[in-house]
């Protein structure tokens, strides 16, 4: 599967394990350096943190094929490789939206098409760019479907709807129980008996 980075928002080849009740998350092709971890009791405050590390997961995105550059259509979310320049010149990937596809004949290297694509992540997010189709890849619209991420994900939603319930069964005991009409009725009695009687004292 692919797992979107915290430390620089691109997305990597990963797998996942719990240890000691901890998420780790394992790039491919990286030291254990690189590894990231979660932890319920710390990095999770509400279900939307759950639901927002549930979105750094996907299926694995494959390589636009040649013969399916016809399939794309405006609108399509791809994931691009992207050179960042440096010391070391480095290969990532980050997230875009198809604008425009310019259609071309397929020689013997294969697609010649290009593709106007606005980035959504990473450096150039916001901005235009046209591409051909070796630094294309499609994202895939299925959810991922992995027992250890599943696993500890719907542990902790379980968890937020059970402290949820705990607080509101505590909010209802806390509350004034509410007056009867015939309780309420009989403190306006006494207290208007109160009001016209000489010997009430305060």
């Amino acid at each position: 599967m692919e797992y979107r980075a915290r430390s620089d928002e691109a997305w990597y080849g990963a797998r996942v394990v719990v240890q000691q009740g901890l998420l780790r998350v394992m790039f491919e092709n990286s030291t254990e350096d690189a590894d990231e971890w979660y932890d319920p009791g710390a990095d999770f405050a509400s279900p939307g943190d759950v639901d927002a590390l549930r979105a750094r997961f996907r299926r694995e995105c494959l390589a636009l094929d040649d013969a399916r550059c016809g399939d794309l259509r405006p609108g399509d979310k791809l994931c691009l490789a992207y050179y960042i320049h440096g010391e070391v010149e480095e290969l990532k990937y980050y997230d875009a939206v198809l604008e425009t596809v310019e259609r071309a004949e397929h020689g013997v290297e294969g697609c010649a098409c290009r593709f106007t694509v606005r980035w959504t992540e990473g450096p150039r997010s916001g901005c235009l760019d046209k591409v051909g189709i070796k630094v294309v890849c499609c994202v895939p619209e299925s959810p991922i479907q992995d027992p250890v991420l599943s696993e500890f994900l719907d542990d902790l939603t379980k968890k937020f709807g059970e402290d949820q319930g705990t607080a509101t069964a505590a909010s209802q005991q806390a509350a004034p129980t509410p007056i009867s009409d015939s309780e309420e009725e009989l403190c306006r009695y006494s207290l208007a008996y109160s009001s016209s009687s000489s010997l009430f004292v305060l």
